[in-house]
């Protein structure tokens, strides 16, 4: 084990772990992998001695669908909801039983993108979780995928693992996946291609290594590595550490005290603060906004508050207080921000001076449509 490895895993105090469809349900027989729960709860137990554990698990609707005769992953939404339902108290179930034959105990959050983008639900998300942790219990997260609909879906678990990361402000994101790590190319194809075990920071090039983006996972599962280097790079931007590595040959334990075989991807060094992080990357925008360039300029350059006179145009409909994304002429995002003008507000003064503004919707109406203080440049 490298000294810097070993540095980041023995510093790491908060660890979020995230295990895919593909490791917890059983590609036999269907239904939960006991066997593998039983195995991670004895591993979870030798690090609970002086780490904090988060597991975000997948998993409900592939358990599921074994219980209601599905081969395929449903593509009707209802059906995947209920297979969803069904599965996910089995899957808890198991949980709750493995750990307790280790002597914990484990409790069971069920998250929406509603849940992070109320900033809120989004602190009291944290004070719960920090609660559980400090009370020895292990929080066990997921999607609540026999509500989430598109429009409140967080996305895949691999996104929701970075998202629980970042709000937890957590040292380290483990992922495991169904491959060893990132590979210089796809070993599927390639019987040459080079494990990575070690990346200082994820650009283009390395991004190109995961594929496209619309390559999904098995056929229980949601993400594909693009799904997974996304979500890494979102935590290791704010400052956290991230490993990748395969849940059907290595227990978390064996990446921190035996040298398990995986990919490191190292956090900036520059953290980012709570609210940036949300700001950043943790809550999904309700709508756009988008500016001209003397805009963009102004708010790259000197990171000014964003005024009514620099916007074009309006998209999608949002209320004052939510998200916003701030997009270029181009279409371009340049930044994100916390609106203080809902849409159909804010199309009726688009390019006019706040004068202007104030003219026609009367003195109490802001000057900025987003402060400075509310505006984080991507």
């Amino acid at each position: 084990m490298s000294e810097l490895r070993k540095k980041i895993l023995d510093e790491a105090r908060r660890v979020v772990i995230k295990i895919g469809s593909s490791i917890l349900v059983d590609s036999k027989q269907g239904g939960v992998n006991i066997r593998y729960i039983a195995s991670l709860a004895k591993s979870i137990e030798q690090l609970s001695i002086n780490k904090e554990v988060v597991i975000v698990t997948s998993g409900a609707v592939g358990t599921g669908m074994a219980k209601l005769g599905y081969i395929k992953k449903p593509s009707v939404i209802p059906e995947k909801q209920a297979c969803a339902a069904v599965g996910q108290i089995e899957l808890m179930h198991t949980y709750s039983e493995e750990f307790a034959k280790c002597n914990m105990v484990v409790g069971q959050i069920l998250l929406s993108a509603e849940d992070f983008r109320s900033r809120d639900r989004y602190k009291n998300l944290q004070n719960m979780i920090k609660v559980m942790l400090a009370k020895k219990i292990i929080p066990i997260i997921n999607e609540n995928d026999s509500l989430a609909t598109a429009e409140i879906k967080v996305g895949d678990n691999d996104k929701l693992s970075s998202d629980v990361a970042l709000f937890l402000d957590a040292d380290l994101l483990l992922i495991f996946t169904d491959e060893d790590g990132l590979f210089d190319d796809n070993p599927k194809t390639n019987p040459n291609a080079r494990l990575l075990r070690f990346v200082p920071e994820i650009n283009n090039e390395i991004m190109a290594l995961a594929g496209k983006p619309d390559v999904t996972g098995s056929a229980v599962s949601t993400g594909g590595m693009y799904s997974k280097l996304k979500s890494i790079r979102a935590v290791v931007k704010s400052g956290c550490n991230a490993f990748l590595a395969n849940g059907k040959r290595v227990f978390p334990h064996q990446v921190f005290f035996e040298n398990a075989s995986g990919t490191l991807f190292t956090g900036s060094s520059k953290k980012l603060s709570s609210r940036q992080r949300w700001l950043s990357f943790v809550s999904t925008p309700r709508g756009s906004i988008v500016i001209d360039a003397g805009g963009s300029k102004a708010l790259r350059e000197k990171h000014s508050s964003l005024l009514p006179v620099g916007v074009i145009s309006v998209q999608k409909h949002f209320d004052q207080g939510d998200l916003v994304n701030v997009l270029d002429e181009s279409g371009t995002p340049i930044a994100r921000g916390i609106t203080k003008y809902d849409s159909e507000t804010l199309k009726l003064v688009l390019r006019k001076k706040t004068a202007a503004v104030h003219a026609l919707l009367g003195n109490k109406v802001p000057d900025e449509v987003i402060h400075k203080n509310d505006l984080v440049i991507m």
